[in-house]
């Protein structure tokens, strides 16, 4: 038997089932093919492509004005973090020696100008007291006494005043005298005994002028007892005075607001005048001593305005003024030899950092309770007085 033939071409048949079944006006939808797909992107991708290059050369222009405006803000305002706050720390000395007996502060303490610090013993100061006051009172006698002599002593002068005229015109005339017989002696015109009793006259006369000077002169020195006396009398008033002024540095008191540091002695123990007790921060005025780089210093000068930060509390802002920069500092690594040749080291330094040169800057509006001695700070010049 043979088997019916298979039709040549099923793809028709089924193409036309399909079609049958698939109403007329209905779009038959197929995927879209490689190449379209590829020729859609292309556009997309170079846009992409475009942006980027554009986004690209924004962001450098957008970092190089980034660092040009940092550059001119850091030029026109010179910033460090190398500062610290600091103020004047005064040694309390005191000025007579003594022990201790009471001790009124304690470390750290904050005290008003005049409180009492400490009391040195005053037993000492209080007899030199009593002391100078009786040797001013003895000195005052004997002005009495010499003031109540002075007019007897003025009259004894005026005496011994008439008695030496006396006796000088005594001796001038047993001067004349002898000089008129001698030269008569060899002539015989006088004999040698009036001559003899004319030179004996004359050194009887000399003798008692002699006497009578030496009596004015007590009489004198004895009248200047009393300008002596009246003169002495000031340092005697002088002692007293300095003996309580002794005795009331016995109290040592503050000599302005601030605080107690470096405290570390009892009552009982023994101050020398002249010797550091302890310390006392003045906190009346405070500055920042900020160090800035030498070529920063050309845009800094006296009188700028500051803005201070602490770092204990970085959201307050401290104004200021530039008091002043230092004009020296130590050099490192260099030898200074009096009366010698310059050191010279034979290494070079192929990284030179630069020098910095610290800059006062008084703090207008200081903060009591955040300010400490020592305490770091960041300092911001305002070049254009902002």
């Amino acid at each position: 038997m043979s088997n019916p033939k298979a039709p040549s071409n099923p793809v028709p048949e089924a193409r036309s089932e399909i079609s049958e079944k698939t109403p007329a006006n209905s779009a038959v939808q197929r995927p879209p093919s490689p190449v379209a797909a590829v020729s859609a992107d292309r556009p997309q991708a170079d846009v992409r492509k475009i942006a980027g290059k554009i986004l690209s050369v924004l962001i450098i222009f957008a970092a190089v004005v980034l660092v040009l405006c940092v550059w001119r803000i850091i030029e026109r305002h010179p910033r460090t973090d190398d500062a610290t706050a600091r103020a004047n720390v005064v040694a309390i000395v005191p000025r007579v020696r003594g022990q201790i007996i009471k001790l009124c502060v304690e470390d750290n303490q904050a005290v008003r100008e005049g409180d009492l610090l400490f009391e040195i013993d005053p037993d000492d100061y209080k007899l030199a007291i009593e002391k100078a006051n009786a040797d001013l009172a003895g000195l005052d006698e004997q002005i009495a006494v010499a003031r109540a002599q002075d007019a007897e002593l003025k009259f004894a002068v005026k005496a011994a005043e008439a008695a030496v005229e006396s006796g000088s015109a005594q001796v001038r005339q047993a001067d004349d005298t002898l000089r008129r017989i001698e030269p008569l002696l060899p002539k015989g015109f006088a004999t040698a005994e009036q001559v003899d009793q004319a030179r004996t006259a004359k050194e009887v006369a000399t003798s008692g002028l002699a006497a009578e000077e030496e009596r004015l002169n007590q009489a004198k020195v004895a009248l200047s007892a009393l300008q002596t006396l009246t003169a002495q009398r000031a340092g005697a008033v002088a002692a007293v005075h300095l003996a309580e002024l002794e005795f009331s540095y016995c109290e040592v008191r503050a000599p302005f607001p601030g605080r107690v540091i470096s405290l570390n002695i009892s009552a009982g123990a023994y101050a020398s005048a002249g010797v550091p007790v302890f310390s006392m921060l003045d906190t009346r005025r405070w500055y920042v001593m900020a160090n800035f780089r030498e070529g920063e210093i050309r845009h800094i000068a006296p009188g700028t305005n500051a803005e201070v930060y602490l770092l204990s509390a970085p959201d307050r802002r401290f104004k200021g003024k530039v008091q002043g920069i230092g004009w020296a500092v130590e050099p490192e690594e260099e030898i200074d030899i009096p009366h010698s040749l310059p050191y010279v080291k034979r290494e070079l330094n192929w990284v030179h950092v630069a020098q910095r040169f610290p800059v006062r800057i008084e703090v207008e509006d200081p903060d009591p309770d955040l300010f400490r001695m020592g305490a770091s700070a960041v300092a911001i010049i305002k070049t254009d007085g902002g």
